[in-house]
């Protein structure tokens, strides 16, 4: 599959609060600046023109304080019993904690293909 992204997707994994749309944790499967993707351990309802608020503990940083994304659902798929999620970042109260994460995944993404 082709994509077309403008901004570099991550694999990393976190959990994800987002009690508005389900009262168990998903999992982050992967961030960029613009976005992420979440999975859930179940069917989950989701508002497609809704604005959710999730926290995300990063499994790097399990020490600190979650981000916390204010978040507008651009895709949805559901199978087995699961739902992912792909959620574009509309605005962040820790957009600069959250762009310093990007840039260390960046560089290390850049150290890796140096050699």
């Amino acid at each position: 599959m082709n994509e077309n992204r403008q901004y570099m997707r991550y694999n990393e994994i976190g959990r994800v609060n987002a009690t508005e749309l389900c009262a168990l944790p998903g999992i982050l499967e992967d961030i960029s600046i613009s976005g992420c993707r979440i999975r859930f351990p179940c069917i989950v309802s989701v508002d497609m023109d809704a604005e959710y608020k999730i926290n995300v503990t990063l499994s790097r940083l399990v020490d600190e304080d979650p981000f916390v994304l204010l978040c507008k659902p651009r895709w949805v798929v559901d199978h087995d019993d699961i739902t992912e999620i792909g959620m574009m970042n509309l605005y962040s109260p820790d957009e600069k904690r959250l762009k310093e994460f990007i840039e260390y995944l960046e560089n290390l993404n850049n150290d890796l293909f140096q050699d």
